[in-house]
């Protein structure tokens, strides 16, 4: 009878702690194109703000696509996106001493309005597909 018991009981424990279990909210993964000045964007980063509710994420973008897989993907919801690309050149001073100088600082390629000052809004929905390509132009 006491085996039994402990048996209930093991078991209720564990279905409550199942039912108890807060996973955080449903993932989706988030995948699409980047084209700049009419060809696949080489490199850059999208990242994508929650508008109301929701996970902020983000993606590497190489030779045009970005991918972000359902285990970091983003909640149902609006998101504001900003894509970057750095030119990846270091200003050169002329007057500065031979070695490194520290200023690592890069212009940015993508206009404003598609990355810090973006407007840009895609939805993220349940039903899918979350695709989502973009032309810089």
């Amino acid at each position: 009878m006491v085996r039994k018991s402990c048996t209930c009981l093991f078991f209720s424990v564990l279905l409550a702690a199942l039912h108890g279990c807060d996973r955080g909210p449903e993932r989706y993964a988030v995948s699409g194109h980047i084209t700049f000045q009419k060809q696949a964007l080489k490199n850059g980063i999208i990242t994508f703000y929650p508008i109301d509710t929701g996970t902020q994420g983000g993606a590497t973008i190489t030779d045009g696509k970005y991918q972000i897989p359902q285990e970091q993907g983003l909640s149902p919801g609006k998101y504001r996106v900003s894509i970057s690309s750095p030119d990846g050149a270091t200003p050169v001073d002329p007057n500065a001493a031979p070695g490194p100088s520290g200023n690592f600082a890069s212009k940015e390629r993508i206009p404003p309005e598609f990355e810090r000052d973006s407007k840009i809004t895609i939805e993220v929905t349940a039903s899918g597909p979350n695709t989502f390509d973009f032309t810089i132009p």
